[in-house]
């Protein structure tokens, strides 16, 4: 085994102790004290306004932290992270997407069954491209104002941009203009709306509340 992926295994084994560590100490502390950990979740909540959206109450989601599909989830976006490499101001790596109609593309044509919440949509572990073609359908159903793609079966996108389980980027002309934190707790929408808006303003227009 080479050096550099040696170092990979041994970050990835301190991650894999890391997320143990973080799930067996959160389950004892929401049983022995739920209702502070309640507390310091909803304050965490509060930063992204999932916590005032009436369709995310605590009861869909606090009781899901620090289960087991809880812990396997984690460790996949932690060792996600050990990969990534992109950087704001550095090149946006251009990764195939697939629209709804079924025609491939990349994001840079773009450029202008695991842990879930309780009560929320039901969507099983895409087998299959199709699947997840038509989870992306009930995201058409809400009228995002974007265009909507979806991540080839290879997560290619999702890992080169590590994305998982969500975050904010803008790009530009193949260039990475900002990079979010990951969601949901550390992603800040109002970043990117100041980052749209200095945009915008070259062109005289501005943006619509959030």
């Amino acid at each position: 085994m080479k050096l550099p992926q040696l170092r990979l295994w041994l970050r990835r084994f301190g991650a894999i102790l890391q997320v143990a560590v973080q799930v067996v100490v959160g389950k004892v502390l929401l049983t022995l004290f739920p209702e502070r950990v309640k507390q310091n979740l909803l304050a965490k909540s509060q930063k992204t306004g999932m916590a005032r959206s009436p369709n995310f109450s605590y009861d869909n989601w606090g009781p899901t932290f620090f289960s087991t599909q809880y812990f396997w989830f984690v460790l996949k976006i932690y060792w996600q992270r050990l990969e990534d490499t992109t950087e704001e101001g550095g090149v946006a790596p251009d990764c195939p997407v697939v629209c709804l109609s079924g025609q491939r593309s990349s994001i840079g044509d773009f450029m202008q069954d695991r842990w879930a919440f309780k009560n929320n949509v039901d969507i099983r572990t895409h087998r299959n491209l199709q699947d997840r073609m038509r989870a992306a359908l009930l995201l058409l159903d809400r009228d995002p104002q974007c265009p909507v793609v979806v991540d080839t079966m290879e997560n290619q996108s999702s890992q080169l941009y590590a994305a998982l389980p969500e975050r904010l980027y803008v790009l530009q002309e193949g260039r990475i203009l900002y990079k979010g934190k990951p969601g949901p707790w550390d992603y800040q929408p109002q970043e990117v709306r100041a980052v749209l808006e200095k945009l915008r303003g070259k062109c005289g227009q501005t943006l619509p509340k959030l």
